[in-house]
């Protein structure tokens, strides 16, 4: 009779523990270009999201439960970012921060929204990512480069105000759109367009472009392009003793821009999302890079911050619509203060300020 009432309470103690509910991780995925000319951006997305899944996990996870990251490479491109997005639905993420280029946000975007996986991009500019609404559960940690052209526009209209402007680009979605967004805003508000140009991008050098630029006699030169292009280019209208001011978009900030454009990178003005490191919620954010011998780069904490809301909507429980409504309703606070989203799923928040290089490192300008 013992054995058979000690039996007895063993089942008993191990079905309670099998009805028990049982704790699971929550993953989040990383995503973004961990290699190639994109590498510095997705390892400050990747270093941005760990920091805040730690201090998250220090305080008790997500409703008790641990956060797990997991990252994947999307290379900046259309197929890789739909390929790597099911991978993560594969491994049942909760939420996916990054997908730094919007040809990859796009249709790693569709992914999500059918997955019903939340998805917060930290630096996709193209409007259509939020504008298409493919899904409630998509939102933007970037700015809009419809705003960055707004930007780019007043800079002008405040600096060079009554002097010739040029405008170039290397042809895509979004150095053309950019360019010609700026050139549109800064004519309507009665600025000299002297001239708009397509450039074939990838060429070692811009000798024609940078001939007309010089036959347009202009004292600014909006780039639309990306950082090899743009350091070409800077360099070709310096080695023709041009002093006409370069300005562009947020593709200058990367170090590769600097290395191949040596001193002509001098001076160049281009547009970053206001990210204010300043604030008392950014202490441990910079001591964690000091750690790991990171910059307090703008993509650090643009990428904690999506992390700290994605966290938030997380642990009020429920289903994609839910957290989405939260984030849009509420918000979440964060690194960079109280984040909230409209309608669309963009950063209410979001606002751009001019940088300038100065020797080895950009700076506010003032």
């Amino acid at each position: 009779m013992v054995g058979i009432g000690r039996a007895c309470l063993l089942v008993a103690v191990l079905t309670a523990v099998s009805l028990s509910p049982a704790r699971a991780d929550v993953t989040i995925g990383i995503a973004g270009p961990m290699g190639g000319s994109f590498a510095d951006v997705g390892r400050d997305i990747k270093a941005g999201v760990e920091i805040a899944v730690a201090a998250a996990n220090a305080r008790g996870g997500i409703n008790g439960e641990k956060i797990r990251t997991v990252s994947v490479d999307d290379k900046c491109e259309a197929e890789t970012g739909a390929a790597v997005a099911n991978q993560l639905i594969g491994k049942g993420v909760k939420a996916v921060i990054g997908h730094a280029c919007t040809a990859a946000a796009l249709p790693a975007a569709r992914v999500y929204a059918g997955g019903g996986v939340l998805f917060l991009s930290t630096a996709a500019t193209n409007p259509r990512l939020t504008d298409e609404k493919v899904g409630a559960g998509v939102f933007r940690m970037a700015i809009r480069s419809d705003r960055e052209a707004r930007a780019i526009a007043d800079y002008l209209g405040k600096r060079f105000k009554g002097k010739r402007v040029a405008f170039v680009h290397d042809g895509s979605v979004y150095g053309q759109g950019l360019a010609e967004q700026a050139a549109k805003l800064f004519a309507d508000d009665g600025g000299a367009v002297a001239m708009t140009e397509a450039f074939t991008p990838g060429e070692k050098s811009q000798n024609n472009l940078i001939g007309k630029i010089q036959d347009a006699a202009v004292s600014a030169v909006v780039a639309g392009a990306l950082q090899a292009d743009a350091a070409v280019i800077a360099g070709e209208m310096r080695a023709r003793g041009l002093n006409a001011a370069l300005i562009g978009n947020e593709a200058l900030a990367l170090a590769e821009f600097k290395a191949l454009a040596g001193d002509a990178a001098e001076g160049t003005v281009f547009f970053l999302p206001f990210v204010d490191k300043t604030r008392p919620e950014a202490v441990n954010l910079i001591l964690s890079l000091e750690e790991r011998q990171l910059m307090p780069t703008d993509t650090v904490f643009t990428a904690h911050a999506a992390t700290e809301a994605a966290i938030a909507a997380l642990a009020k429980g429920g289903d994609l619509a839910g957290a989405a409504a939260f984030l849009r309703k509420s918000g979440a606070a964060t690194v960079l203060g109280k984040v909230t989203f409209d309608g669309k799923g963009d950063w209410r928040e979001a606002s751009y300020a001019p940088q300038v290089w100065r020797g080895d490192a950009f700076a506010p300008l003032p």
